[in-house]
């Protein structure tokens, strides 16, 4: 909206006045009186541009410049001829002549006249030409207001006074004749004391022409002083500043809205430029196809006092209003329009114009977005919808409906009016939105009225219409359709199970949509997946499910918290609990179950299993629903080799407090008392053993009758120390040649070294010979003066087992398998076994140094004593 302000030109001194903007094209307005005392006294001759202003705001619209240009046609004659310089005294004829003598104070004064010798007291040697517009204004009739005054000695033998307005190009519009009409102004007397200057004010009125107002841009106001009545001859001119006539284009749309299948315009537009163009038509442009689709004639303009007061500058501007109507069938509300104000010199449109062109009232091109915040179900009684859509089409689609369409069987189930719910967040979102903050929605259906069918895909539509009827499909409308929504989801949770004496105790929550009509609701206890009990429970409120499942069936009652009973006894494997909704009373039949996750009824883990060197230390515990009638408890250590039981004890220390099994398996009877702890003196049948652990219920005294077995994960009892390859013998007796090295008996031997040590049969009697540490067979094989022989790698130590086995037959073990300390290698059917020990864990190269003492074989006697303790 242009905004406008009034100049007071008493507010400038000089005789020549500035030039003043005036807002907008507005013809102008300047006001106020010019008093004695603030008038220039300078003998200025040349006046400055001047502009008509205007004090008016238009508080109602903005304005577009008009594009079309009216011009002028020339009317009339100059007002005076090109000689005349602005604002400058003009004497055609000669004046009076005068005398001039001295006042008491010195001044210079007019003693007497040409034939009448009368005496006059004003200044005959001030050569000044004084004048000013006090005011100018147009109003909405188009009549200029002129009022000022103008002084000059030169006027004294001119008696005759015009005020004479030019255009633009300085052609004449008008002139008044204003002698008979002087304006008394004694404070112009006081300030320029020169002939005339008491009654040289002037008040006139022009009434402009119709076609003066649309194609003037500027008046040029002269005051002049004549002696020819017709005041075309000895002259003298004052040239007031220019003043421009305001050309802009003034307008705004009040209200566009939607009722009853028309569109509803209303508003106004103004302008001096449609001074001449005497009709009004308001158009409608689909800026989208290019086309005028709509057009009205305005035949009685709407009487605005409101705009005369903002724009009382421009004419007609109290007529200016319009209020019309257009058939949404013209329209297509989803295009781009624009509605056009034209003044014309023609009825349709087609003469010399002047456009104001409105802010498009549609875009073509809308934000159209929304959200389903809520699709409820959760009470099963009815559906509830919430959420929002943003469009600025609802400015002209005002009826919001809801629609439930189901897409499965793609008919619409219900459709409901839907008020406006203010949503300030949409509006943050989406500020260029300017219907945002009331976009929200919140409609019921009673699910009994629409019959969700289970297993079918809904979609929620929201739609803006311009008709009020049915479901806006009468009329233009926008929607948005939301993501489908499968009406077939179940869910359900376990919140707490425990097991007692008694039965199971549990609870939780269940919900199905496919359950309306099934109104028996069962918890069944599965034991490997066959019912082992039930027990029909009546649902409760749970708010908790309802907020987190809204668009879940019933999920607001669907809790239960029941003890089924049962013997603990009868869960022997794992367990589920089966949650049913069925429409027998009995729960057999049509039935919608869902199944929880499998629980287990028996679990145990070993906590420490701590291996010293003469004692072991276990704990750990372990729980079953199988331990009701079982009250001894074992550890039972079974060699991971042979599979075979090679020690067992019974457990004293049980039924330790676990809490924390109690939080982790409450399905499990007593697991809060599941804890066990043994410590006991290692037996020789141990050591040197990989075994595994059983802990054991059971309900036999010695451990033997109906058991519950928990097993660990192998164990290493000291497999990884060195033993001797006879156990029962130990260490035994050697004589020198059987001795590593170099020692008496030995000479024989190339050097006198022998790689190895010796277990004679005599000294070390037995058999078997059993692995002196823990690790892999490597290699089995026969060489001329070694016999067959087996080579073990430790990881560090390469051990080879010669001269014990006459033929592979006695050979226990197989390359690639692992051993553990005290396994048996084979059986012993000659005089001693040899075994060398060396860090080259390549046997032929080792085998090369078998004679030489440089460190590739070692001591086997040391390496087995030191390593007897790990």
């Amino acid at each position: 909206m242009e905004e406008s302000t009034i100049f007071n030109l008493k507010n400038f001194k000089s005789k020549i006045l500035p030039t003043i903007t005036v807002c907008g094209s507005a013809l102008f307005l300047m006001h106020g009186k010019v008093s004695a005392d603030q008038i220039d006294n300078t003998n200025q001759k040349q006046a400055s541009v001047q502009t008509l202003d205007q004090n008016n705001a238009n508080t109602n619209g903005s304005s577009n410049a008009d594009n079309n240009t009216n011009n002028t046609e020339d009317t009339n004659a100059p007002a005076t001829s090109q000689a005349v310089a602005n604002g400058q005294k003009v004497a055609n004829q000669a004046n009076s002549a005068t005398e001039n003598t001295t006042d008491q104070s010195g001044a210079n004064k007019q003693a007497t006249t040409d034939n009448s010798q009368e005496t006059v007291t004003y200044d005959t040697k001030d050569n000044g030409n004084y004048a000013a517009v006090d005011n100018a204004s147009l109003n909405t009739n188009g009549q200029l207001n002129i009022n000022g005054w103008h002084a000059t000695n030169d006027s004294k033998d001119k008696p005759y006074h015009y005020v004479i307005i030019l255009d633009q190009d300085n052609k004449e519009i008008a002139r008044q004749n204003i002698t008979d009409n002087a304006v008394a102004r004694p404070d112009v007397q006081k300030a320029h004391n020169v002939y005339g200057a008491g009654q040289s004010g002037f008040n006139v009125q022009f009434n402009l022409s119709k076609e003066a107002l649309a194609n003037t841009s500027s008046i040029r106001v002269i005051s002049r002083y004549s002696s020819d009545l017709y005041g075309n001859q000895n002259n003298v001119d004052y040239w007031f500043a220019p003043i421009t006539i305001d050309r802009k284009n003034y307008g705004y749309l009040d209200t566009v809205a939607v009722s009853d299948g028309q569109l509803n315009i209303g508003g106004w537009n103004t302008t001096n430029q449609a001074a001449d163009k005497p009709y009004h038509i308001i158009m409608i442009i689909d800026q989208t196809t290019g086309q005028t689709v709509a057009q009205q004639l305005v035949t009685d303009g709407t009487q605005r006092d409101d705009i005369a007061r903002a724009y009382s500058q421009i004419d007609g501007a109290g007529q200016s209003g319009f209020n019309v109507h257009f058939s949404l069938k013209q329209l297509n509300l989803n295009h781009k329009l624009q509605v056009v104000s034209r003044y014309s010199t023609s009825k349709d449109g087609l003469g010399k114009n002047v456009d104001y062109y409105f802010t498009p009232i549609t875009t073509g091109n809308y934000t159209n977005q929304g959200s389903l915040d809520s699709f409820d179900v959760s009470n099963g009684k009815q559906l509830t919808i919430s959420g929002w859509h943003a469009d600025d089409i609802t400015k002209l689609e005002s009826n919001h409906f809801l629609i439930l369409f189901d897409n499965t069987a793609n008919k619409q189930v219900a459709s409901v009016k839907a008020a406006a719910v203010a949503r300030p967040d949409v509006a943050r979102a989406f500020p260029s939105v300017a219907t945002a903050g009331q976009s929200g929605y919140k409609v019921s259906f009673d699910l009994a009225g629409i019959n969700l069918v289970p297993g079918h895909s809904y979609s929620v539509v929201s739609r803006y219409s311009t008709s009020a009827d049915g479901n806006g499909d009468g009329g233009q409308y926008t929607d948005y359709w939301f993501n489908p929504i499968k009406y077939s989801q179940q869910a359900s949770a376990i919140d707490s199970i425990k097991t007692t004496k008694d039965g199971v105790q549990v609870s939780g929550w269940m919900a199905s949509d496919y359950a309306a009509g099934y109104n028996n609701a069962y918890v069944l206890i599965m034991n490997n997946g066959k019912e082992v009990a039930r027990q029909k429970v009546d649902l409760i409120a749970r708010p908790d499910v309802a907020k987190a499942f809204p668009n879940l069936y019933n999920s607001a009652n669907s809790g239960f918290n029941t003890v089924v009973k049962l013997n603990p006894t009868q869960l022997t494997g794992n367990m589920q609990v089966l949650l049913r909704f069925s429409k027998s009373a009995d729960g057999n039949t049509d039935c919608i179950d869902q199944w929880s996750k499998d629980y287990s009824t028996s679990a145990g883990a070993f906590d420490e299993i701590n291996v010293l060197d003469n004692s072991i230390y276990v704990s750990g515990w372990h729980t079953s629903e199988q331990t009701a009638d079982k009250p001894y408890q074992f550890l039972i250590f079974i060699d991971q080799n042979t599979g075979k039981e090679i020690y067992r004890q019974q457990v004293l220390d049980t039924n330790n407090s676990r809490p924390d099994l109690a939080k982790v398996c409450p399905q499990i009877l007593n697991s809060d008392k599941a804890g066990f702890k043994l410590g006991f003196t290692l037996p020789s049948s141990l050591d040197h053993h990989t075994v595994r652990i059983i802990h054991r219920f059971t309900n036999d005294v010695y451990g033997n009758g109906n058991a519950v077995d928990m097993w660990s994960d192998p164990v290493s009892i000291h497999n990884n120390r060195w033993a001797w390859p006879f156990p029962s013998v130990g260490e035994g007796h050697f004589m020198g040649a059987q001795l590593f090295g170099v020692n008496a008996g030995g000479e024989f031997r190339q050097n006198g070294f022998h790689d190895g040590l010796d277990f004679g049969a005599y000294n070390h009697p037995g058999t078997q010979v059993h692995a002196i540490h823990s690790g892999t067979i490597v290699g089995v094989g026969y060489t001329a003066g070694l016999d067959w022989y087996v080579l073990e790698d430790t990881g560090e130590y390469l051990i080879v087992y010669q001269e014990a086995f006459s033929n592979r037959g006695n050979i226990n073990v197989t390359p690639g398998q692992k051993i553990e300390v005290g396994d048996v290698i084979g059986n012993r059917d000659t005089s001693h076994v040899h075994i060398g020990i060396t860090r080259e864990h390549n046997f032929n190269r080792a085998l090369a140094k078998s004679f030489t003492n440089d460190g590739t074989w070692l001591n086997p006697l040391e390496i087995i004593r030191n390593g007897l303790n790990g």
